[in-house]
């Protein structure tokens, strides 16, 4: 049987802390773990660095992309034409107008001290400006305060309706009437 070579261990040049060169031997197996050592590091740092740079991106992204939402709010005081005479209330006031007239903030403003008074019955909004509205609007046309369903109405700029169980009972036009009906 043939005795396998050994090989040398390698002299390495090493200096000590007072400077003094030192002869040093170093065993393959010490160099492959060295090896070792530093195949594992540079994996360790390129896998950190990919991880570092996906993070980043992906980071990037969700900021630009973000997007904020916000919960859509109900408003059960504004109504549609449709709807007019079929609240869950007995009695109560629709006031309907265009809330892009010149005077909108006034009469939302009467409404508003109407509403301020104890005894005030619910008063809901219907805006002929709106699309489901629009067509309901006759700005040269007549008016038609004797409309018993929704699909009869007809309104001018500024009319104020008092529900009763469900039916029209009093149909306003006049800024002066209605101030009248609710004691402003």
């Amino acid at each position: 049987m043939a005795k396998k070579k050994v090989k040398l261990n390698d002299k390495v040049n090493t200096k000590n802390k007072k400077g003094i060169n030192i002869d040093k031997y170093e065993t393959d197996e010490a160099k492959e773990v060295k090896r070792f050592v530093f195949i594992l590091l540079g994996i360790i740092i390129v896998v950190l660095a990919c991880y570092g740079i996906t993070k980043v991106v992906k980071d990037k992204k969700t900021i630009d992309n973000e997007e904020t939402v916000t919960a859509g709010v109900i408003d059960y005081d504004k109504v549609s034409v449709g709807t007019i005479l079929n609240r869950n209330i007995n009695e109560y006031y629709v006031i309907v107008y265009n809330q892009k007239n010149e005077n909108a903030m006034y009469y939302s403003a009467i409404v508003t001290k109407y509403l301020k008074n104890d005894k005030a019955k619910k008063v809901f909004f219907c805006d002929l400006d709106n699309e489901l509205n629009a067509k309901f609007y006759s700005k040269d046309k007549e008016s038609n305060p004797k409309a018993k369903n929704a699909s009869e109405f007809s309104f001018k700029d500024l009319t104020l309706i008092k529900v009763k169980n469900g039916k029209v009972d009093k149909y306003i036009e006049d800024l002066d009437t209605i101030k009248a009906e609710l004691s402003i």
